[in-house]
């Protein structure tokens, strides 16, 4: 309403300065003509004629003063009604302004929208076009980090805490950033350089006057992290990846190898151009422009080199020893073997590719629209649709409406941190509803497991509690010894009255983080809820002011939705605990609060939550799994509802735990057993008696520590694609299995959805390359879930089974900046060291079996419909098309998609081939159609096989043909066009022994024809002397 008045307001001063103008152009028409009257040659017939239009002109100015006088009056009364529109409705818009702040802060943590061809899109339905606008898939910790006025503000750099302190090290970084600060301006066109950048210390670290508090900054959200990897497996820099295209990564990992040695550089580069190299990934979601696993391809019958640009110049060969030579051609593809690799020149023409070579001097751009190589079997091509990288990167959000500037940017501004021990304050719903449900029981429970087994030694903790007003409970104490966890968990609330406001909550929160040094920088508040509360928002902004983290607890189905923003807008976790005991909500969201600070030998990990509902005198039974990188602290905790249960809890060598061996509190319903020493690692199992006279549930938790500070703990991180959503955008379930910084593969990983409608949707994750997940293999596991019921809170909890013998370790192969073999100067090639072998065999390196448990935290889910879920969702788009020939036929290779992206079965598809991969990618719909009617799709996840001869195209030597294809659901909407797909026929030269190599090659061609240019001589020759 307003916007409308200010539209009229202006379209009023624009008539009004229009009259103005034509009024003053009547002045001096009237004075040029009044001048030229007096003229002395001027007519006395001319003279009337200019006083009779001098007359009109007169009366023409008169009517625009006129004019302008009611268009003046107009303007100011149209004025007066805006201002008074504006004040009307002024208290409305500030009540609103807190959450539209907060939906500004959120905007960074989405992806941006992906279109494609509305009006084909509208065709399939309106619904469709929404979705295919709107599809999330991203980003799983929304960093912090903004791009304000061409300068990137808040990037977080973590020194992990097992590194030795060491002033070099942060000499090094800063030389790093300043470096990479100038070439990232020049790199992205002058539209972007590093403004403030924050050095996390550890604790371990000594401190210094210079040094600063951390607010929401910590270890576990920083965008580079410095550490060294477990075992001995390369100083590779890499990014983790979890999305596609476009999305943004985790994190960026380097070791203190690479930023501290020297030598180094000539086999990656400069740290600054690497660094450049590596934000490309984290930030802008582009992807490596090199293959290690495929460094060469056939291009007209010629071996090229996976590379961009093809400007990039050198030579393939075979470098063993310092000594090199030619390289040998496998027969059967007519490329390189294996262990040949292409060595750059060490000057360059080309200036790009910062994705294919960075380290090369003279490489100092993106490849663009008109230096890129969509042929190249890269990453970047497949993933991102044979775009460029500055294709990629200019329409990210960061440059959507950031235009070049062209003065010289600051220096960065580096702030050094230092971070501390834990600072927390429990404030915790009393309120009357709180009694519902046997809430304020179980709020005990879960929250005494967090007290008692969770919290770090030497964090200092603080209770609060709240109904229509706040209550102290506990001013801080430090946890120090066990006496201190035990007076803690006897403080926490038994009972519930009154009604709920969560700000006086929380501003009693904060006095007590006050309590150790006036401040709540960095400090942390966990607030649980189930009410409701019109006057949350209230506290926004001192909530945002705090510099404070609060991590939310939205306890059954009633607590107020805006609780969810301050986790968001101050970088805390977010958590739904359902009534549905059998789940174990509740205890699985506070034994998810562990510390952020990097130090995993500190923190405790679940391996176990489950909860059953028991009749009389029968038995819950299960086993768990202690490997051997945990055992320390280990508890069993079980819960009942009504009657204490009968316990028991053997270890892997047969000793049996009875009840006599728990400590049990039958006021608060838990029996608890710590395992002493370490636990012995094997397979542990429980069984449970139900003595009550009715069915009760009964659950169990399990939760340990590392057994050696020395080695990491696998674990797992659970987290979902996004705080909040509007359907129908799916969500994108993420859990990242890792031992230390190494991914773990061949785990069963299994995810339980709470829906707000009180039932539960159990899926398994995959790493498969498929469907959601980006890359085969990489320890990410993910799904979509679309199953949505209603709107409300969705919470997700992630399980994870490793078996001996299948899952194991293995290394990260995308991601990351190249080790250069070598370089060609003078002609002469000149190798670097050889690349350090990592290691073990992936297939060797077993982890045994192990089990572990992690929330996922949850996510708020807007406008679902009422009535049946509805058909929205296409198949997933196919992202592993392979293509090879053998004799006549052609055969295809993929992974089977779902109904819905990668649920259920497709319905069929359509693969399409061509001749030139551009025109199959720009017109797949017209190209050659192959004919798989007799194709039915199995089940996502399935292996799919095509065998075919082509109809009307020859197999003959040189044949390159492109395929891709489309999987249609039951409605017939279709997914992308997945991948292409490249296969090409090669027959050898001539049958030659293994090994031969193509110098060989070239000098036999050439003896041949020397001897068939002698034979033809001397025949010319014997007929000319004949003749």
């Amino acid at each position: 309403m307003i916007e409308g008045k200010v539209i009229e307001c202006s379209k009023l001063q624009v008539d009004k300065e229009k009259t103005e103008a034509r009024s003053e152009n009547v002045n001096l028409e009237v004075k040029a003509k009044e001048q030229k009257g007096k003229t002395p040659d001027a007519s006395n017939n001319e003279v009337c004629s200019m006083e009779e239009q001098i007359q009109t002109l007169q009366a023409d100015k008169e009517n625009s003063k006129k004019q302008i006088e009611d268009l003046t009056n107009k303007l100011k009364e149209c004025k007066e009604q805006s201002v008074t529109m504006e004040e009307t409705i002024h208290k409305e818009l500030n009540d609103q302004a807190k959450v539209l702040d907060l939906f500004l802060l959120m905007i960074d943590c989405f992806p941006q929208p992906i279109y494609h061809n509305e009006e084909a899109l509208y065709q399939q339905g309106p619904e469709l076009l929404f979705l295919t606008w709107h599809i999330l898939h991203l980003g799983v910790e929304c960093s912090k980090v903004q791009l304000v006025n061409n300068g990137y503000d808040n990037v977080v750099i973590a020194i992990n805490p097992d590194l030795p302190e060491d002033p070099n090290l942060i000499t090094k970084i800063e030389e790093m950033v300043n470096s990479a600060s100038s070439f990232l301006f020049s790199a992205t066109k002058h539209r972007a350089y590093y403004r403030d950048v924050k050095i996390l210390l550890p604790i371990t670290w000594s401190s210094n006057p210079n040094y600063q508090r951390p607010t929401t900054q910590s270890y576990e959200k920083a965008d580079v992290i410095i550490a060294n990897p477990h075992l001995n497996y390369g100083d590779d820099p890499y990014t983790l990846q979890y999305g596609r295209c476009g999305e943004k990564g985790r994190y960026i990992h380097f070791t203190s190898n690479f930023m501290l040695n020297d030598s180094l550089i000539p086999v990656y580069g400069p740290r600054g151009k690497v660094f450049v190299h590596e934000w490309a990934h984290l930030r802008w979601g582009v992807f490596d422009e090199y293959n290690e696993l495929v460094p060469f391809y056939l291009s007209d019958n010629e071996i090229k080199t996976t590379r961009c640009s093809k400007g990039i110049k050198g030579k393939t060969a075979l470098c063993t020893g310092g000594s090199c030579s030619p390289c040998s051609i496998d027969s059967s593809t007519g490329l390189p073997n294996s262990d040949c690799m292409f060595f750059p020149d060490k000057n360059q023409l080309s200036s790009a590719s910062i994705m294919y070579l960075q380290g090369l001097p003279e490489v100092v751009e993106f490849c663009d629209s008109k230096t890129h190589n969509p042929e190249a079997p890269n990453m970047q091509n497949r993933m991102c649709n044979y775009s460029s990288t500055w294709d990629v990167i200019s329409k990210s959000e960061d440059f959507r409406n950031n235009p070049p500037v062209n003065i010289s940017p600051p220096g960065p501004k580096i702030t050094m941190l230092h971070a501390k021990d834990r600072v927390l304050c429990l404030v915790l719903d009393t309120s009357g509803s709180m009694s519902s449900e046997n809430r304020i029981k179980r709020l005990k429970q879960a929250a005494g497991i967090f007290l008692l087994q969770i919290i770090e030694d030497q964090s200092k903790v603080g209770i609060v509690t709240f109904s229509s007003g706040a209550s102290t409970v506990s001013q801080l104490r430090i946890i120090d010894d066990g006496n201190v966890r035990k007076q803690l968990t006897d403080l926490l609330p038994m009972v519930a009255s009154g009604g709920t406001d969560i700000c006086a909550g929380v501003r009693a929160g904060f006095q007590v983080l006050r309590g150790d040094d006036g401040a709540t920088d960095g400090d942390e508040i966990v607030l649980l809820t189930d009410g409701e509360d019109g006057g949350i928002s209230s506290c926004f902004a001192e909530v945002k002011q705090s510099g404070s983290v609060i991590h939310t607890i939205a306890l059954g189905p009633s607590a107020v939705q805006e609780l969810d923003q301050l986790s968001i807008m101050t970088g805390g976790l977010q958590y739904l605990a359902t009534d549905k005991l059998d789940e174990n909500g509740l205890v699985d969201a506070f034994t998810g609060l562990v510390s952020g600070n990097g130090n995993m030998s500190q923190q405790s990990i679940q391996l176990e939550s489950s909860g059953k509902k028991i009749n009389n005198n029968d038995w819950f039974n299960g086993t768990v799994f202690i490997d051997k990188t945990i055992g320390k602290n280990t508890f069993f905790v079980i819960t009942w509802q009504t009657d204490m249960p009968v316990p028991m809890v053997h270890d892997p060598n047969g000793k049996t735990y009875q009840i006599q061996t728990f400590e049990t509190d039958k006021t608060v319903l838990t029996a608890r057993l710590k395992i002493p020493g370490t636990a012995q690692s094997g397979a542990w199992t429980y069984a449970i008696q139900n003595k009550a006279p009715a069915a009760q549930v009964i659950t169990i938790t399990v939760t340990s520590r590392a057994a050696d500070e020395n080695v990491p703990p696998v674990t797992v991180n659970a987290h979902l694609s996004q705080d909040t959503s509007n359907w129908p955008n799916p969500l994108v379930i993420f859990a990242e299995v890792s031992h230390g910084f190494l991914p773990v593969v061949g785990a069963k990983v299994k995810v339980t959805v709470e829906r707000p409608d009180g039932l539960s949707v159990n899926l398994e994750l995959l790493d498969d390359g498929s469907g959601s997940d980006a890359v085969r293999n990489d320890g990410v596991y993910s799904r979509y879930f679309t199953n949505f019921s209603v709107s409300g809170r969705y919470g997700i909890k992630v399980s994870v089974e490793g078996k001996n013998g299948v899952a194991r370790l293995t290394t990260r192969k995308q991601s990351r900046a190249m080790y250069i073999p070598g370089y060609v100067q003078n002609g002469l090639i000149q190798p670097n060291p050889a690349k350090p072998p990592v290691g073990g065999d992936d297939s060797q390196t077993q982890l045994g079996s192990f089990n572990r448990v992690k929330s996922g935290g949850s996510c708020v889910v807007n406008n679902v419909p009422p009535g049946p879920p509805r058909d929205v969702y296409p198949p997933s788009k196919i992202m592993d098309l392979k293509a090879t020939i053998a004799e006549d036929k052609i055969q295809l290779r993929w992974t089977a998609p779902g109904d819905d992206f990668d649920q259920g079965n497709a319905s069929r598809y359509e693969v399409r081939m061509n001749d030139s991969l551009l025109q199959l990618w720009d017109n797949f719909s017209t190209a050659a159609l192959v004919n798989l009617t007799s194709l039915n799709p199995r089940p996502v996840g399935s292996s799919e096989t095509a065998a075919f001869v082509p109809e009307n195209t020859e197999l003959q030597n040189g044949t390159t043909i492109y395929f891709a294809l489309c999987a249609y659901d039951k409605i017939n909407q279709s997914s992308e066009m997945s991948n292409v797909a490249k296969a090409s026929v090669y027959v050898p030269l001539m049958e030659h022994a293994k090994g031969i190599s193509i110098m060989a090659i070239i000098l036999i061609v050439a003896v041949v024809a020397i001897i068939a240019c002698l034979i033809t001589g001397i025949t010319n020759c014997a007929v000319h002397k004949i003749s």
